[in-house]
């Protein structure tokens, strides 16, 4: 009994030797190191920050943060958030000595070291805590009566844009993502079938076409043939009337000629005619009186007929005085 309680405890001692070991080995030193302590306020949200999330300098990490809290003014009601840093001395060197080295971080803010809160990946949105130094900072409000050194927080470019992620529903993002991807699918597969039904009716459409486009052709022949048979018809009808005109045109000019001479002797009798009655004219007398005399003469010749028709013997016996 006392041998069995001998070698448990002997096992037990064994197990905390290599539990110590084990530390030391892949823990190194730092186990065994006191870390500086600090606490900078952030005035916004704090959504990705978390406990144990990184602080880095210019992106080396330094430490990471011990805690997140939140202080309330009892007069005015508002919030801010404390966020306690833990950072380790030996991942600073000061003027690269070897020797062990001393953060005093009220000097360093007041030589512009200042923190930042960023954001370390826009998939998940969790967020880091920043140190650099900003010698043209200005002066920072310091909160008294502190038990760590604060550490004065600046805005990052980027954090409204961190504040706006934070706030974004990934999850119900996705999700509707995936509903407008599987109604995308679900149109796609309706496309395809409506294209295999219509795949059918676009080759019976292309037969008919084809079909009327042959006929179409028939009739297009035909008429060029009519069309051919009726120019041939045409150019046989002028050449035949090129024909007759070439023959007869002799006869139009001698026409023509006499046409002519006939309308120039027209013109120059009417000339001589108006020349004749024209008022004043030397002949118009003589017309006139000749006409008198044949007026005077056709009353006669009148006369004489009623008397004939009346006395047929008066030519003989001559009128007898009634």
């Amino acid at each position: 009994m006392k041998r069995n309680s001998l070698l448990v405890g002997v096992f037990v001692i064994a197990a905390f030797v290599l539990i110590g070991v084990g530390a030391v080995l892949l823990g190194g030193t730092a186990l065994f190191e006191k870390t500086a302590r600090a606490v900078t306020y952030v005035d916004g949200t704090v959504n990705g920050l978390y406990v144990g999330a990184p602080v880095t300098f210019r992106g080396v990490k330094v430490g990471q943060v011990e805690d997140i809290g939140i202080e309330v003014n009892a007069r005015t009601l508002a919030a801010r958030i404390p966020v306690i840093l833990q950072i380790s001395p030996r991942a600073i060197r000061i003027n690269g000595e070897n020797r062990k080295p001393r953060l005093d971080i009220p000097e360093l803010v007041k030589q512009g070291l200042r923190t930042r809160l960023m954001l370390q990946s826009f998939v998940t949105g969790q967020a880091m805590i920043d140190l650099d130094f900003l010698p043209d900072a200005q002066p920072p409000v310091m909160t008294e009566n502190l038990d760590v050194p604060e550490i004065p927080m600046i805005k990052d470019r980027f954090s409204a844009l961190i504040d706006q992620l934070a706030d974004v529903p990934v999850r119900d993002t996705i999700q509707q993502l995936r509903d407008t991807m599987q109604a995308l699918e679900t149109t796609m597969s309706g496309a395809r079938d409506l294209m295999a039904a219509s795949a059918g009716e676009v080759g019976k459409t292309g037969a008919e076409l084809r079909r009327t486009l042959a006929q179409a052709n028939g009739a297009l022949k035909s008429v060029q043939d009519s069309a051919n048979v009726t120019m041939g018809s045409i150019r046989q009808l002028a050449d035949t009337t090129r024909t007759t005109l070439g023959a007869a045109q002799p006869e139009l000019q001698g026409t023509l000629t006499a046409t002519r001479e006939a309308s120039q002797a027209a013109q120059a009798a009417m000339i001589r005619l108006s020349d004749l009655t024209a008022p004043g004219a030397s002949g118009r007398e003589d017309l006139e009186s000749a006409m008198r005399d044949l007026a005077q003469s056709a009353r006669s010749l009148r006369q004489l007929s009623e008397t004939l028709d009346q006395q047929p013997n008066a030519i003989l016996f001559g009128r007898e005085t009634q």
